[in-house]
């Protein structure tokens, strides 16, 4: 789940959770009734004079839910327990119980406090929601997607459970979901409840939509913050401190991007902090990232106060979360006021929604001003690319051969390493187009599960086009992934949710990438990294023009071939590979954003120009 998990689904049961239910959960609850005074001192105890059994039972679940959301989660299940004490037959203090016993480790515990919920009515359509939900964390999608598909069939209108079924589906190219999507999309613009924003980034190129939803996210996952004043002016004679805050320390494609920023950070000006809240690891990634800070913290055990609390006593004067609503993010902990300056950077292609968000980092590809309104944030525009990209990444010193990777030696290889979830009919049609007007060529297209391959080769029989046309492409290491990237002749971008690092990486390896410019940030990404290295005509602005072009890519040796001459002296001359620059740039932009802080003045759109 991309949005803080647990933490998402406690939100949601709080919104929208009024059933009356029947039997407690007693197995969970014998020998162990937890009955001492210190913990329900700390826990806040609601007072048990007043109202009716029901009503006492709802205002312990609030409680529990503000201590999930902030992680406090073993005081999170002593007061559900006590409410279902007051009121056994309420089915959201199960569904709350098995979110917070799934995020202490306890699954055994937490799958059957979900299948209590759903004995005691099991037409529900959230807990047939909350059950799909718990397994799509588990990583067992198919089984998640059974449960996801009873819950809609029972209430069309569940709009949680239909964006989670879509999205599971089309990790493995299945479109079954997508037949009418003007229908389905009718029903999330008119719901009220709350969608995982990254889930519904690749549903539909809606900028307006997006913003909903994330503010919908931020809003229930807020929790109470520590109230808190920074003096001014701050950094005033040493150094300005950098908080990086993420769980994505290790050989992830935020590292991959961002590492020898992290190197590069002028030391004489900056002092790096990391904030590492995800699993310890010996990764080159994180190894990587310890080594390039000042100070690297191991967060993971604590809770979201204590990282704010640890945070505001490092004297941090900008803190910046690489995660926004991806997976295993603990963007909440920003409703606590970390640092004069808030900043969401790079890990999310989307508004965070949050009012405590100050800063988005983005460039004038990615957000032009017509298009600000559908971000919360105040943009830090870089001059020329918001993408940081490491100068000395590597391809691996073997390289592989077409025979090697299953490609024809003769053939013009189309190519698409997305992610499969990306892929929607619309980019999918033109792309069986493409290989039907130029003989002889094929499509290599990433799909490291069977399952991929078989919805793939369906769909391409669909369309006129034969196995044969087709080649699949596994997982790689990400030095044999570039070394391979060089095979493909063109790159074709997904529509909705660009190619990032992807896109980056084959142009780096002399593969140029056909894009369509959207409206959302993740349907600009690749146009911005095109226009950083030098050539703006790749990006192309409907899908007939997109067609167009990597036609005639594909029939013009001449075309190709300058092209890819341009974009190799791109590469090498450009921005997008000018990571010194970039990273003096970024500086720059802190600078300014803190400036503003120090003489007073709200954020504001910065750039450098």
């Amino acid at each position: 789940m991309s949005n803080s998990g647990a933490q998402h689904f406690l939100a949601t049961a709080g919104a929208g959770g009024r059933d009356k239910t029947k039997q407690a959960f007693a197995e969970a609850v014998a020998g162990n009734a937890r009955a001492d005074l210190a913990l329900s001192m700390r826990c806040g105890m609601v007072k048990q004079t007043a109202g009716s059994p029901r009503e006492k039972a709802l205002a312990l679940h609030r409680r529990a839910r503000e201590l999930g959301l902030k992680r406090q989660y073993k005081d999170a299940e002593y007061l559900l327990r006590e409410a279902l004490k007051l009121d056994d037959k309420n089915r959201l203090l199960y569904a709350s119980l098995g979110e917070v016993l799934e995020m202490m480790g306890k699954h055994e515990q937490a799958i059957l406090a979900h299948i209590d919920a759903l004995k005691l009515d099991p037409s529900n359509s959230q807990s047939l929601s909350y059950i799909g939900s718990y397994l799509k964390r588990l990583g067992q999608d198919e089984e998640a997607i059974n449960y996801f598909a009873a819950a809609v069939q029972f209430d069309p209108n569940n709009a949680t459970a239909l964006a989670r079924l879509i999205y599971l589906r089309r990790r493995s190219c299945d479109w079954t979901d997508l037949g009418n999507r003007e229908k389905r999309i009718r029903v999330f613009r008119k719901t009220e409840v709350c969608i995982d924003p990254f889930s519904f980034l690749s549903m539909t190129d809606d900028p307006g939509l997006q913003k909903k939803f994330s503010v919908k996210v931020a809003q229930l996952e807020k929790t109470a913050a520590d109230q808190c004043e920074f003096e001014r002016p701050r950094a005033e004679g040493r150094k300005i401190r950098l908080g990086y805050f993420s769980n994505d320390f290790f050989d992830h494609a935020t590292m991959f991007l961002m590492g020898r920023q992290l190197e590069l950070h002028d030391r004489e000006r900056f002092e790096i902090f990391i904030y590492d809240y995800g699993d310890p690891n010996q990764q080159e990634g994180r190894l990587r990232a310890e080594k390039a800070a000042d100070v690297y913290r191991q967060v993971a055990s604590l809770q979201n106060d204590d990282i704010a609390r640890l945070a505001r006593e490092d004297g941090l004067d900008i803190a910046i979360d690489l995660k926004g609503y991806t997976k295993g993010n603990r963007l909440n902990i920003f409703n606590n006021r970390l640092a004069p300056v808030h900043v969401s950077y790079l890990g999310y292609p989307g508004t965070t929604g949050m009012d405590e968000m100050d800063y988005l980092v983005a460039d004038p590809h990615i957000i032009p001003e017509s298009l600000r309104k559908y971000y919360s944030e105040k943009i830090l525009y870089m001059p020329d690319c918001y993408q940081p990209n490491d100068d000395l990444r590597e391809a691996s010193g073997k390289r592989p051969t077409r025979a090697d990777v299953g490609l024809p030696e003769d053939a013009f290889v189309f190519c698409s390493f997305n992610s499969p979830y990306k892929v929607s009919p619309d980019e999918f049609d033109v792309w069986m187009k493409l290989l039907d007007r130029v003989p002889g060529s094929v499509l290599w297209f990433y799909a490291p599960l069977e399952k991929t391959q078989k919805n793939i080769l369906k769909e391409a029989k669909r369309r006129g086009i034969g196995p044969e046309r087709i080649v699949f492409a596994g997982f790689a290491a990400q030095k044999d992934h570039l070394g391979r990237l060089a095979l493909a002749d063109v790159f074709l971008d997904a529509f909705a949710v660009n190619a990032h690092t992807t896109a980056s990486d084959a142009l780096w390896a002399g593969v140029p990438v056909v894009t369509k410019t959207g409206k959302q940030f993740a349907a600009r990404v690749a146009t911005s990294l095109v226009n950083a290295v030098g050539l703006p005509e790749l990006a192309a602005p409907t899908t007939q023009q997109y067609q167009a072009l990597a036609l005639k890519l594909a029939r013009d040796p001449d075309y190709l071939a300058d092209v890819k001459a341009r974009l190799k002296q791109g590469i090498e001359t450009g921005p997008l590979y000018d990571t010194e620059t970039f990273t003096r740039n970024f500086e720059a932009l802190m600078e300014k954003a803190l400036q503003r802080f120090n003489v007073g003045l709200k954020p504001d759109h910065l750039s450098l120009r």
